[in-house]
């Protein structure tokens, strides 16, 4: 039997992270995609629920539609899903072990980042300007100002953990084992 040579460093790790860039920007992708095309919403949601809870469900609903229908989510998603081929560019590069995947990585979280704060910012603003209109429509639940705060609370951590990942994944790239893997013999 022959014995294999051990896998140079940083070999697994950048297998890893390249997975990962590929995967997370497929999702953004496909994201984009859906958010581009838009959502039905279900307007008979007050059939499927019992009937003294009708009513509620017809307002989640309205706060649903409100808060989908927010004006800049089309450029958003247009803007999803080309940060996130950058991403999945990025991470076919680093398969490949382009000397050039570094730079375009780099460039691809950063443009990630940069998407997802403007995203954030549109949500709240959003919230924001509606506020009034959502609070009227939750009045009804005993709970009004937590379920808003709630929301935010639930925008500003998801930014958070997608941010964390892209952060994350940057900087473990740029860690010397994986420069010099990529950089090749």
């Amino acid at each position: 039997m022959s014995e294999s040579s051990p896998p140079e460093p940083g070999a697994r790790v950048s297998f890893v992270l390249a997975t990962l860039l590929v995967f997370m920007g497929s999702c953004g992708a496909f994201h984009g995609m859906a958010d581009l095309d838009g959502v039905t919403f279900d307007t008979a949601a007050a059939e499927r629920v019992a009937p003294e809870q009708a009513a509620q469900a017809e307002r989640w609903v309205e706060v649903q539609r409100t808060l989908y229908n927010e004006p800049n989510r089309r450029p958003l998603a247009a803007a999803n899903i080309v940060v996130s081929a950058m991403l999945v560019l990025g991470g076919l590069l680093v398969l490949g072990r382009r000397k050039s995947a570094l730079w375009w990585v780099k460039h691809a979280i950063l443009a990630n980042v940069l998407w997802i704060a403007l995203k954030l910012g549109s949500w709240l603003y959003n919230t924001h300007v509606h506020a009034s209109y959502l609070s009227e429509l939750l009045t009804s639940s005993t709970r009004a100002g937590g379920d808003i705060q709630w929301m935010i609370a639930s925008m500003v951590v998801a930014s958070l953990i997608n941010l964390g990942a892209h952060v994350f994944i940057g900087w473990r790239l740029s860690r010397r084992d994986i420069r010099s893997f990529l950089m090749g013999p």
